[in-house]
């Protein structure tokens, strides 16, 4: 799970610049054109991330973070807990699972940065659709291609993600179940306390 969360992670490198331009856009038409300009961009900064992988850090949060909804995908990781949190632990906990993600597979994004992504065709959303999904196919040059399917709700004048299935396997859903488990064994400060530690420690 680890690597095929980098590889959508380096795939939603591209809900950067170029998705600002394509916001009245569809979808689809916002994840294709913006994933082909990152791809882009990771293959001509190839030797510099290769030799300061630190670098690709602030790249990760200059494009990918405004085009996350952290506080719907944190909302929908915790489930019936979020309802539970105090508004200074949604904060917390939305802030450190934000870091975790993208301290975690950042690193291993250029590994993906040469693969062939298609998409099939699909109708636009209707005028006042609020959600929608963007399906892929990765050629993935070491082994099967993967599906990947991007789900987006239109919030604020843009479409922005919050969930993803990679073989069927969604995002959110494999991060509740771990949640659920640690929050019923220690609560939720007990979980924001070591997501806090674990953030700390990739960054030494």
């Amino acid at each position: 799970m680890p690597k095929m969360i980098a590889l959508l992670l380096a795939l939603f490198l591209g809900l950067g610049e170029a998705g600002l331009a394509a916001a009245q856009s569809s979808p689809q038409t916002v994840v294709e054109n913006t994933a082909q300009q990152m791809q882009q961009a990771l293959r001509a900064n190839r030797q510099m991330l290769q030799a300061d992988p630190g670098k690709i850090y602030g790249l990760v949060h200059q494009i990918v973070l405004p085009h996350f909804d952290f506080e719907v995908m944190s909302q929908w990781v915790l489930g019936k807990y979020w309802r539970q949190a105090t508004p200074e632990q949604r904060n917390q906990f939305t802030g450190e699972f934000r870091t975790l993600l993208v301290r975690s597979y950042a690193g291993a994004l250029l590994e993906y940065a040469d693969d062939r992504i298609t998409y099939p065709p699909a109708p636009a959303p209707a005028a006042d659709a609020q959600e929608a999904t963007v399906r892929s196919t990765v050629q993935v040059k070491s082994g099967d291609p993967i599906n990947i399917d991007y789900h987006l709700r239109f919030r604020n004048g843009d479409w922005k993600v919050y969930d993803v299935a990679v073989s069927g396997v969604s995002l959110v859903i494999n991060y509740r179940s771990t949640f659920a488990n640690q929050i019923r064994d220690g609560g939720m400060d007990a979980v924001i306390r070591d997501l806090r530690e674990r953030n700390a420690k990739s960054t030494t």
